[in-house]
């Protein structure tokens, strides 16, 4: 009796692992309200940051790849990212210079749901974040570091000694965080669905934690702790 058992968990088991669809992929776009100091004015009459571009502001593109591991559970790695925005900037040293930003929020989600119909799944997420936040200048020669020192100083008073800057640069910050999310899902098809969510994130980002050619330097003020947040996607599973 007792072998007889043992043999029916071992094809349960088996079972479930070799019924599970697996892999899926998906495409969408999210949607938040950050708050963003130092972006949202500027030398210029819009700011950098306009507050009235609303795709760039507000809007992130979004793609992933999950893992279904349990009948009930995935386990997958997303992205959210902002849609860049190159823009010539006026600095108060009077240089002209090609400004742009990009804000990504990595998630490493781990997700539980319930098919409360045959074609609706109701889904629960938590999930880790790794954030990045790049911002990037194309200046002209020789005045690379002064344009530097002069963007700098929208967001600190502080002197920042730069030198050797090459024309092309980059300051980047990244910061960790969490977040939770409910979700809906329609399933158009077995391998095709619409799903829904909305939550919150929380990242743990210090403006203080930037770095420009390995110096550490002052960026914007960004809040984005307790921060809303809602993403439509289309799920395409891959057998």
């Amino acid at each position: 009796m007792k072998s007889q058992i043992q043999v029916f968990v071992l094809i349960y088991f088996a079972a479930i692992a070799y019924s599970q669809p697996k892999l899926s992929f998906d495409l969408g776009l999210g949607i938040y309200q950050p708050t963003l100091t130092g972006f949202d004015t500027g030398f210029d009459e819009g700011g950098y940051f306009n507050k009235k571009n609303f795709l760039n502001r507000n809007f992130l593109y979004n793609w992933g790849v999950f893992y279904e591991f349990f009948y009930n559970a995935r386990i997958g790695i997303s992205t959210l990212t902002s849609f860049d925005s190159k823009k010539e900037i006026g600095l108060a040293n009077q240089s002209s210079v090609d400004f742009n930003r990009r804000i990504t929020y990595r998630f490493f989600p781990v997700e539980t749901f319930f098919r409360w119909r045959p074609r609706i799944e109701l889904n629960f997420t938590l999930m880790p974040i790794w954030g990045r936040s790049i911002i990037s200048l194309d200046t002209s020669p020789p005045k690379q570091s002064e344009d530097w020192s002069s963007f700098l100083t929208i967001f600190t008073d502080d002197d920042i000694g730069l030198n050797n800057m090459n024309a092309s640069d980059a300051m980047v910050s990244n910061w960790y965080g969490y977040g939770s999310m409910l979700g809906f899902r329609f399933y158009l098809s077995s391998r095709m669905a619409i799903d829904f969510k909305s939550g919150f994130m929380n990242n743990r980002y210090d403006e203080k934690k930037w770095e420009l050619r390995d110096q550490k330097v002052v960026g914007p003020k960004m809040k984005i702790d307790g921060l809303p947040i809602f993403s439509l996607k289309v799920i395409y599973g891959l057998r």
